[in-house]
């Protein structure tokens, strides 16, 4: 049997490892953004109906050197210790820098914290000048709005809307679709796309609540002149279900992964799409060959 004090030792140490961990966590942190040890990926975000890739979403990965940290554990961390524009900055400004050699027309979508507005070390006008320098104009910019805050203000999502908004940037909100918070966020506020959440695209062609779902987000999309993507397609039936369906855009492992460079749809994921539009008499590929 454990006595009292052996427990309040117990206790004492696991705290003691806990805080060891959380400064171990804090150095290597620091490390990363000293070395600046990230670099961007880009995943397709793709035109369901055509085929084409409309943009990229830029994702960041850690260069990994002695740590065994993600890049979630990054900006955990980041927010943890309230630097969290110090991260985004540095995953801002790599992401522009490769988009430079993007295709011309794309979309670069740009994560964003809802509350990054608010950081006191928030540099305005930092996008427009790097993106300048990368000779990328506002016009191919979106920034997603991210659910790594939860932002209960509407109000101060709306504020951070606008502030990227007015400079020319397009706005897209992310996991929507997830709750009724992630609803409440649609009505709230003025996007250009919406982003359904995984969790709603995952095995829709089994599930008619999920159908259901994703026609009502179309149909509120279609009437207000908003872009719905679906993320996470991982399989060729949730891409026919999506496409049936009429869904604008998609993006997942199935149509392509990220990668280092801008690739196109995947070789198996353009055969899906040839088929399907090949069977609704659609001219696929035609305004490419012309």
């Amino acid at each position: 049997m454990i006595s009292y004090t052996s427990l309040i030792e117990l206790q004492q140490n696991i705290f003691t490892e806990a805080e060891k961990m959380k400064v171990k966590n804090a150095e290597e942190f620091y490390k990363i953004l000293e070395r600046k040890a990230i670099y961007p990926v880009f995943q397709p975000i793709v035109n369901l109906q055509t085929g084409e890739v409309a943009g990229y979403e830029a994702l960041s990965r850690i260069d990994k050197q002695n740590t065994n940290l993600m890049i979630s554990d990054l900006f955990v961390i980041a927010e943890q210790m309230g630097c969290v524009w110090k991260l985004e900055k540095l995953c801002r400004n790599k992401a522009l820098k490769a988009a430079a050699d993007k295709p011309e027309k794309a979309k670069i979508f740009l994560n964003v914290d809802g509350n990054i507005i608010q950081d006191k070390s928030f540099i305005q006008g930092f996008t427009n000048r790097k993106a300048a320098k990368a000779g990328v104009p506002a016009s191919d910019i979106v920034f997603e709005i991210t659910e790594r805050s939860d932002i209960e203000n509407y109000q101060i999502l709306q504020q951070i809307m606008n502030h990227y908004a007015n400079q020319g940037y397009e706005i897209a909100l992310d996991d929507v679709g997830s709750g009724y918070s992630g609803l409440n966020r649609v009505v709230n506020t003025s996007p250009n796309y919406l982003k359904a959440d995984i969790e709603l695209v995952r095995d829709i062609h089994k599930d008619k609540k999920k159908e259901l779902m994703m026609k009502f987000l179309l149909q509120y999309c279609n009437e207000t002149g908003v872009t719905l993507i679906a993320e996470g397609i991982e399989t060729d039936a949730e891409l026919e279900c999506l496409h049936r369906l009429g869904v604008h855009y998609g993006q997942g492992y199935f149509l392509g992964r990220p990668n280092k460079g801008f690739e196109n749809i995947s070789e198996e994921a353009m055969g899906v799409l040839q088929k399907l539009n090949i069977n609704h008499n659609k001219n696929y590929g035609k305004a490419e060959k012309e």
